[in-house]
């Protein structure tokens, strides 16, 4: 769906789905392989036969990130990657250069290292049919995992390099409207991209490694068209010599709830105004056909006011007005944002006709027509469902299972969802739609206003008490009826 980004997250409103007394569990996809050794070393293999021809896709999951850190220690989880990603116990200096050659896939390249609150992903991207090559990925990932060569001389060489083979989660980690969402958190001053404080004691660097990286806290993900039979002993091979066992228990990385705030910011990355609602929803652990129909009403909800809102802006024909839904879990809270983009000149008759908007769905329901064109869309992608499975690239599937893994979803079986999705879309009706929408439409939001530097900065708190009279509205008022509004209070409205 264009313009959005939707994720895995749930409503929260419960409807019970007519026909089906008894929530049903969740079954974890068979053709996820799955494995343990003996030192509590986890590994996933998902074999694709029906991609031959697509890259191998390898994943490991360090469960530490900044938060593990003491103040002493701030920048260690940021540090690491860059010791590893260039220097090798098992492979010499030209296999390792021969790896890094092939491991970026040249079509959709990730950053080999990516370092967050409470994770270190290690990426690795290698062509097919060069079993050698994957042997090779193995023994470097087993080095970065518990082998890693920490000398003034790696440690000088890792200084150098630049920091674009390492990212961070969420990638802009000073993002301002992502810092006004740590306060109150246990992520609060715990930057995964912090440096290390110079100079750097490697006796210390070297224990807060052992402490943290232990094989028993980390899981290899392997998509791709591999030997399954064999690819669990190379596992071994490379992964059992790894020791150690977590004793220290890690801070819970959680987000605290959004809250309805209005927010001005000036930012020197922005080219337009950027007016973002965000309301929180609830979120829990998808585990059985009851949470799962709740997602699909949320998420069905959501496309829903999506395209509502875009087919008017189509009418509209407003060139100058861009729409977008980002939906997403992160940390144990689900959010989603609506946000318009538009010119300084444009802001408060889109923001006006938004809301205007916003009300029309909210009290008359999303119109017939609308309901039956999603709902025949949603039964035709059904139909498709293991023909787009068999299309489904080796990158998206092991991205798919790691977001499920870290939002704790199931990531069920093509047939276990084939089923559970007809049953839902079976009972779905306009009247439970237009229910959610207006669940979701009477909550408060946080109202924020980003304005590029050296802009005529807006009055936010006008602007939001604009937004408040519009949303206040029945169906048979006229804005122009609306009593004025006491205004907003101002919570820190300006924010660099």
């Amino acid at each position: 769906m264009q313009g959005t980004k939707i994720r895995y997250l749930i409503g929260g409103i419960m409807l019970a789905v007519s026909g089906q007394t008894q929530a049903e569990a969740l079954q974890p996809d068979p053709a996820w392989k799955q494995g343990k050794l003996e030192n509590g070393f986890n590994w996933q293999i998902l074999q694709t036969p029906q991609r031959p021809n697509d890259r191998i896709q390898l994943r490991l999951v360090v469960k530490t990130g900044s938060l593990a850190e003491k103040t002493q220690q701030a920048g260690y989880t940021w540090l690491i990657p860059k010791v590893v990603l260039f220097s090798s116990k098992s492979l010499s200096s030209t296999k390792l250069e021969q790896l890094w050659n092939s491991a970026i896939d040249p079509k959709y390249p990730l950053p080999p290292a990516i370092v967050s609150y409470d994770f270190t992903l290690y990426s690795l991207s290698l062509p097919h049919n060069q079993p050698e090559l994957l042997k090779d990925a193995l023994n470097w990932l087993a080095d970065a995992a518990g082998k890693a060569v920490f000398t003034s001389e790696t440690l000088q060489h890792a200084m150098k390099m630049a920091n674009t083979s390492v990212a961070t989660y969420p990638p802009d980690i000073q993002d301002p409207v992502w810092r006004r969402r740590l306060k109150g958190s246990t992520l609060l001053g715990h930057d995964p991209a912090q440096n290390a404080l110079q100079p750097i004691d490697l006796e210390k660097l070297k224990q807060f490694y052992r402490q943290w990286y232990t094989p028993d806290m980390m899981t290899l993900y392997v998509a791709g068209h591999v030997d399954s039979r064999t690819l669990p002993e190379n596992i071994s091979q490379a992964f059992s010599s790894l020791k150690g066992k977590r004793h220290t228990p890690a801070t819970i990385a959680a987000l605290s709830p959004m809250k309805p705030e209005t927010i001005g910011i000036i930012s020197d990355k922005k080219k337009e105004d950027t007016l973002s609602l965000i309301w929180d929803l609830n979120w829990q652990p998808i585990n059985d056909s009851h949470v799962l129909n709740n997602y699909w009403i949320s998420d069905v909800t959501r496309e829903a006011l999506y395209r509502y809102l875009q087919l008017g802006l189509e009418r509209k024909n407003d060139k100058a007005l861009k729409l977008g839904l980002d939906c997403k879990v992160q940390y144990h809270r689900a959010s989603c944002a609506l946000n318009l983009n538009t010119t300084a000149g444009n802001l408060k008759p889109a923001m006006e006709y938004l809301a205007a908007e916003l009300v029309t769905l909210r009290d008359k329901g999303l119109p017939k027509g609308q309901f039956d064109e999603l709902y025949a869309q949603k039964q035709a992608q059904l139909s498709q469902l293991f023909a787009m499975y068999g299309h489904t690239s080796t990158d998206i599937l092991i991205n798919q299972r790691l977001l499920s893994q870290q939002s704790n979803v199931v990531d069920i079986a093509p047939e276990q969802y084939q089923r559970l999705r007809q049953a839902f879309l079976a009972s779905l009706t306009p009247e439970m739609l237009n229910r959610e929408l207006k669940q979701i439409l009477s909550q408060e939001v946080a109202f924020i206003l980003i304005q590029p530097k050296g802009e005529v900065e807006m009055d936010v708190d006008q602007l939001r008490n604009s937004f408040n009279q519009i949303m206040l509205l029945t169906p048979h008022q006229d804005k122009a009826d609306m009593p004025a509004q006491p205004p907003i209070s101002k919570p820190e409205a300006k924010a660099s």
